[in-house]
Formats: structure tokens, C-alpha cells, sequence
């Protein structure tokens, strides 16, 4: 028996959900947050949805994807153009090869893997922007980001969870 429309235009729109919330991430991290001295600092919010969609739904969250929020990203930020995508596609790829040791396990393993896949993406996309610009670029910037994105780590990981649990089942 043949699913009817309905059930497959749902299917679709629920398997989308981890990509539009990378979206809305990526636009999320360009919105200016009034705070002093913080305009450019903001957590690494696609390095998070990546992270946790690698693990849960990689079905969902390919790397046909990740390179496009990359380009997306690179292009809301003015980045270089691929940057953003070879970091996603580093993060993706690394979570996945060690997906079965954060599938089941606590969340503060999740944490811990993500805090070292993240500071990977942070010290190569450091690396790569001072390679692009030939010259060393201020550092403390790059680990305040990440110490940000650390921090915010839980609140996104618990939501994802939510959404995960009640939205995604079917797919």
C-alpha cells in the first residue's frame, strides 16, 4: 500500500526540521546583540546544530547540507566563501566516524565530544582565516567564541532533544 500525499508532503516537512533550525541558526548568528565590544562574538551556533544532527538524525543532516549552510553562512557573514563549509564538513564528518560512542551514552559525553570537535573547527578556521588574510589573527576572539558556544551547548542540545523526541519519531 502506497503512502498517500499527505503522509509524504508530513514526512517531508518533518525531515526538514534539522536544516531549517541550522538556518535559523546561521541567521541567528548575524543578528547584532547590542552588547558592547560583542558585535562579532557570538557562539558557533551551526557547529552545534551540526553536531547534535550528526549524532541523532544524520539522515537528516548530510553533508549535501552542511556545505550549503556553510555557503549560506559565509555569505550572511562575508567569510570567505567555502570556509564555513569545509569547518561544517570537518565537524560532520568527525562526529560522524565517532557516532557510536555518543549514541546512548550521557549527555556530558556529548558535551565533552562536542567541546573537542569544536575547539578542532575553532583552531582550523583560525588557521585558515590567517593563512586567507597572510596574517596571524587575534586568538582570544576565536576562544571566546568558543567558550561562548560551550556554554550554550545544553540549552540547544535540550531543545533539540524536545523537538527530537515529539517531532521527529517518524521520520
Amino acid at each position: 500500500m502506497n503512502p498517500t500525499l499527505a503522509y509524504q508532503f508530513n514526512r517531508f516537512l518533518r525531515g526538514s526540521v534539522p536544516f531549517a533550525l541550522a538556518c535559523l541558526m546561521a541567521l541567528l548568528g548575524v543578528v547584532p546583540t547590542g552588547i558592547s565590544g560583542f558585535g562579532i562574538i557570538t557562539p558557533s551556533l551551526l557547529t552545534i546544530a551540526v553536531f547534535y544532527w550528526s549524532i541523532h538524525r544524520p539522515y537528516l543532516m548530510g553533508a549535501p547540507l552542511c556545505f550549503l549552510l556553510g555557503v549560506l553562512s559565509d555569505f550572511l557573514t562575508g567569510a570567505p566563501l567555502g570556509l564555513t563549509s569545509l569547518l561544517l564538513l570537518v565537524v560532520h564528518g568527525v562526529t560522524l566516524s565517532q557516532r557510536r560512542i555518543f549514541i546512548g551514552k550521557s549527555f556530558i559525553l556529548s558535551w565533552f565530544g562536542y567541546a573537542l570537535i569544536a575547539l578542532l573547527a575553532a583552531l582550523v578556521g583560525w588557521l585558515l582565516s590567517s593563512l586567507y588574510s597572510l596574517a596571524v589573527l587575534p586568538f582570544l576572539p576565536v576562544m571566546l567564541q568558543y567558550a561562548l558556544s560551550l556554554l550554550v551547548f545544553p540549552l540547544f542540545a535540550f531543545g533539540f532533544g524536545i523537538l527530537q523526541n515529539n517531532l521527529l519519531r517518524l521520520t
